[in-house]
This record gives C-alpha cells, sequence and structure tokens, in this order.
C-alpha cells in the first residue's frame, strides 16, 4: 500500500474520531483494507500524535485561520488539517512540503471547490509557524 493510501486512510479515522470525540484510534472499527492501512508505521505515527497532541494540532490550527474559528472548519477539512499539522509537528521523516502537497490532494478529492486553497492557505501559515 503506497504513501498516499495510508495517509488517505489517516484521515479518514481523523474524521471519525472527530465525529465519535473518541481520540483513541485503537477504538476504532475500520474494514480490512483501512485497517491494514493503519497498521502501518505512517498511520499509527500520525494518529498517536492526534491522540496524544489534539489540543496543540488545534491551537495551531486556530492560529492560522483568517477571520475563522475552529468549530466553522468544514469536517472533512478539519480532519485533513489535523493528519498534516500531526506530520509537520511531529513526524521529522517527512518533509514539510509532501504533507502539504498530500492535504491539498485530498482536500481536492474530499471538500468542496473552494477547500484547497483553504488547507493551502492554512498549511503554508502553519509551516511559518512551526520551528523544526
Amino acid at each position: 500500500m503506497n504513501r498516499e493510501k495510508i495517509r488517505e486512510h489517516t484521515m479518514q479515522a481523523i474524521y471519525q474520531m472527530d465525529a465519535t470525540g473518541n481520540f483513541d484510534y485503537a477504538s476504532l472499527n475500520p474494514i480490512e483494507e483501512a485497517a491494514n492501512a493503519l497498521a502501518k508505521p505512517q498511520a499509527e505515527k500520525t494518529l498517536t500524535a492526534v491522540r496524544d497532541h489534539i489540543a496543540e494540532i488545534d491551537e495551531l490550527i486556530s492560529g492560522c485561520l483568517d477571520k475563522w474559528t475552529i468549530d466553522r472548519v468544514a469536517k472533512t477539512d478539519l480532519a485533513i488539517l489535523r493528519n498534516a499539522a500531526a506530520e509537520m509537528m511531529f513526524n521529522d521523516d517527512l518533509p514539510v512540503k509532501v504533507s502539504i502537497n498530500e492535504a491539498v490532494k485530498l482536500s481536492k478529492q474530499y471538500g468542496d471547490e473552494k477547500s484547497y486553497a483553504f488547507v493551502n492557505s492554512v498549511l503554508s501559515k502553519m509551516e511559518k509557524k512551526i520551528k523544526r
């Protein structure tokens, strides 16, 4: 399974965790393909970061929103932003630009016609704030 597919399943898991209000990814009951993806080190690293640092991730996202609050962000866009933020903040093995580019791709697939520009803008601001 390629990294893009793993990232997609990770984003879907983050969306599901937000919908249920339970950020313990171990309690998810995904279909087999997603379960295989979520067992990969790339997914586990991101999901663990989201579980353990959700407040810090959301604070960073909130600080990069112009005239918006995090509760106004579409849930799919928020899942994409959380996924990318976790990668950018807690995965030194992955270049920040890759996280941003992949998040923009996901937002084109899962968001509305304006999502990709919104996600790109927020993540570009985030990149400047993150000290690696």
